[in-house]
């Protein structure tokens, strides 16, 4: 009986679809989806008619949210006030990502593959309860980091740029260009990375203000560095599509693509 009715319902979903017009603001498949989801389950639901999507008005995009005021206090204790995770995916799913993103974060800062004993390492730390965060950490607070920001390496002028209008944009602190002079480069995009950190730190349990943040960034670096992305998502300019993503994962989850979207940016311009 369920089969038959999953049967018929494919069907006439299928016969909606080819008369939807791509002009209307929300789908019938849409407005279909919680009925199905409580006929059906999210299981055959997703079988059926597939993710969620937003329904932008063409040509529209995420306004950027307010940013937070970050504390300039060394002696703030407001870092270990973090709240729980709203969103918390089952460790087995968890796990499958882990290498993926060890590999992904290390050839972000270091411009290298990892070998085997440095990805076995990290993959220990993320196993035994360690964050994303924290992996990053490692990389870029150690000695073989410490010695990449010794290189003669200076910011050329485009990432300078960058680092200004990022600066201004997504931190909301300007920064006259001059401050570059000299750095070195891989000084410089640790240095904006952190500050992204903050401010999402600083979103506390505003999870919306955050995936707009991160959706609205997301979709900027997409269009400005179309060359550096290899993923579908990534290489999409569509805010909405970006902010859906965010909405589905854990924080730590946006933290690590924003780091490696930064550090990635950055090494296109080295």
């Amino acid at each position: 009986m369920r089969l038959s009715l999953i049967f018929v319902l494919a069907l006439s979903l299928h016969m909606l679809n080819a008369q939807e017009s791509s002009t209307r603001s929300l789908s019938i498949m849409e407005k279909m989806r919680p009925t199905l989801l409580s006929l059906l389950g999210e299981k055959w639901t997703l079988k059926l008619i597939g993710e969620a999507t937003t329904a932008p008005t063409p040509g529209s995009s995420i306004a950027l949210p307010a940013l937070p005021k970050l504390m300039d206090d060394a002696r703030s204790t407001a870092v270990f006030d973090k709240k729980a995770e709203k969103i918390v995916l089952k460790p087995e799913i968890e796990q499958k990502f882990y290498y993926a993103y060890i590999r992904e974060i290390f050839e972000a800062t270091r411009q290298t593959k990892p070998n085997d004993d440095e990805v076995g390492k990290l993959m220990n730390v993320l196993s035994q309860g360690g964050s994303r965060e924290g992996v990053y950490h490692s990389l870029v607070l150690d000695s073989v980091y410490g010695g990449m920001e010794n290189y003669d390496k200076p910011v050329k002028g485009n990432a300078a740029d960058f680092a200004v209008y990022f600066y201004g944009k997504y931190v909301g602190k300007k920064v006259a260009k001059e401050n570059f002079k000299g750095m070195n480069a891989f000084v410089l995009k640790r240095l904006v990375a952190d500050k992204a950190l903050d401010i999402i730190d600083g979103y506390g349990d505003n999870r919306e203000d955050l995936e707009k943040w991160y959706a609205v960034m997301s979709g900027d670096l997409a269009s400005k560095f179309p060359q550096v992305w290899s993923g579908k998502l990534r290489k999409n300019t569509s805010s909405f599509d970006h902010k859906s993503w965010a909405a589905k994962v854990p924080v730590q989850h946006i933290k690590s693509e924003t780091l490696i979207k930064i550090h990635s940016a950055f090494n296109s311009m080295m």
